[in-house]
């Protein structure tokens, strides 16, 4: 698994691990969210933080598994910005910012 941190631009930081896994016989790249800021009493169920279970670990909860590790890493990155408006303003993934 390939680890990787990435800070949102108001310096939020946010630790991910690109897990390669097969889909139809074809690489494509899950991605686990290894630490993340707390959401700060806001709710924090799957599908408003658009996270899954499996197992132990947090996913992003996104159409199937990346097909290369850069598209895995602009998912968490866009994701990680999502998150941090969310946290911030309450602000839902599905509003567009002004």
């Amino acid at each position: 698994m390939k680890i990787d941190i990435y800070t949102t631009k108001a310096g939020m930081p946010f630790k991910f691990g690109f897990e390669e896994r097969e889909v139809n016989q074809e690489k494509r790249f899950a991605v686990l969210i290894l630490d993340q800021p707390d959401y700060a009493g806001r709710p924090d169920e799957s599908h408003t933080t658009h996270r899954i279970r499996e197992g132990d670990n947090w996913l992003i909860n996104w159409p199937g598994p990346a097909p290369t590790l850069d598209d895995a890493k602009i998912i968490a990155a866009c994701w990680s910005d999502l998150t941090e408006r969310y946290i911030a303003t309450g602000q839902p993934f599905s509003e567009k910012q002004n």
